[in-house]
């Protein structure tokens, strides 16, 4: 009887606090995680001014995209008259940043919302780049939490075909084949399936050079893996790390590779990690902020050196 009045007195203070915290607009993205953000970052965005009409620009914008709320916040809030586009419920929030157009995208979790979410913004504002960033889980046991992951290359680590095995021979997904996703070729003019796609030349050597200007950041080049799963096996994370060179995954960045590849539209992945299972159980949502400040400066560096001369 004791221990079912402690168990409702447990549960009745629960009731009472958790809605206090989330009405909290005072939270700020450091004491914060992903699922106590929402609430509050929310009520901000509905302060932006929504658009009238279609989107104008006398030169074509950078994209920036992140999948979730503590991805896009500081990105938006950089932002100078930031409007609000909405399409298919993804939201667009276009504005100035170094007096150049830049559209923030959130692309919502999971690749076939990273897919459909960008093909709108290209179809929509017609940006003369595509920058994917956000978080990552680690899978390199050198990295630590926190360091930013320029992806020199993006593949689909669950695009695979398995080795046949009969039924009752048990699960061994590392006997497998990389199948790779579908993008258009302009040289054959059709579909072909790609297991891997790079990051544009231009975005990968700006970004390094940002990185070599601002040692406050660690920053690597890496192989990022993206797919509907966040694995926490480490015989099977260590797998892919040591057969495709995966540094980290994540759930957006090589479908958005896809697309801008359909599109011929420059892009690159850069993640910092949140987590990395091989090294510790720690996870930091934070980390979010490292990401943004980060393509921040190299959005800077790309307007000034590449759009701007």
């Amino acid at each position: 009887m004791m221990k079912k009045f402690f168990a409702i007195l447990i549960a009745a203070l629960l009731w009472v606090t958790v809605p206090a915290q989330a009405a909290d607009l005072g939270v700020e993205l450091e004491d914060i995680g992903v699922g106590e953000f929402n609430t509050p970052i929310e009520k901000f965005y509905a302060t932006l001014p929504k658009a009238k009409g279609d989107y104008k620009s006398r030169v074509r914008p950078i994209v920036i995209e992140g999948a979730m709320n503590t991805e896009t916040e500081v990105l938006i809030r950089a932002l100078k008259n930031p409007v609000v586009y909405s399409e298919m419920h993804y939201m667009f929030v276009a504005g100035t940043y170094k007096n150049y157009p830049v559209v923030i995208v959130r692309t919502e979790v999971g690749v076939a919302n990273a897919a459909a979410s960008t093909a709108l913004a290209i179809t929509k504002f017609n940006p003369i780049a595509v920058i994917n960033q956000g978080t990552a889980g680690g899978h390199d046991p050198a990295l630590k939490i926190g360091t930013v992951i320029i992806g020199e290359r993006s593949f689909d680590n669950t695009a695979f075909r398995s080795a046949y095995s009969v039924a009752g021979a048990g699960i061994d997904l590392t006997k497998q084949e990389n199948i790779g996703t579908y993008a258009y070729d302009e040289a054959s003019g059709k579909f072909q399936a790609y297991t891997e796609f790079f990051a544009d030349p231009t975005l990968f050597n700006i970004a390094f050079k940002v990185a070599n200007a601002h040692k406050e950041f660690n920053v690597v080049s890496g192989v990022i893996g993206t797919g509907n799963t966040w694995i926490e096996c480490v015989d099977y994370i260590n797998f892919l790390h040591e057969k495709y060179g995966s540094s980290c995954e994540e759930m957006e960045t090589n479908a958005v590779a896809q697309i801008c590849q359909n599109a011929d539209i420059p892009f690159i992945g850069i993640r910092v990690l949140s987590d990395n299972v091989t090294n510790s159980r720690e996870y930091v949502a934070e980390s979010a902020k490292v990401a943004q400040d980060f393509v921040l400066l190299v959005v800077e560096e790309y307007i000034r050196d590449v759009l701007k001369k």
